[in-house]
């Protein structure tokens, strides 16, 4: 699974699409979403949305903040950003 999802970034990014679009579009095909999207990731998402409601860093500073936690968090902001985009775009074209 990891060598299709691979070779699905690699494609899209490639071609110009939406990388994280593309992968979640094709791995209906070939993934359970269950395994896909882990508990740790359903957390990472859970947390950002709760910083983010309620305007609180996830640690004391930046600084403190481990990277993993901002890269991670920097993918769901593009990611939701992304969707927001796709949505008013579909509303206009209606």
């Amino acid at each position: 699974m990891h060598d299709e999802i691979i070779r699905l970034y690699d494609e899209a990014d490639a071609k110009g699409f939406n990388v994280g679009e593309a992968i979640y579009e094709q791995s209906f095909f070939f993934a359970d979403h269950g395994l896909l999207l882990d508990e740790d990731c359903q957390s990472r998402i859970t947390e950002y949305n709760f910083c983010k409601q309620f305007s609180c860093p996830p640690y004391p500073s930046l600084k403190d903040t481990p990277p993993n936690i901002v890269d991670d968090f920097l993918i769901i902001e593009q990611e939701y950003n992304d969707c927001v985009a796709k949505q008013q775009r579909e509303k206009s074209n209606a």
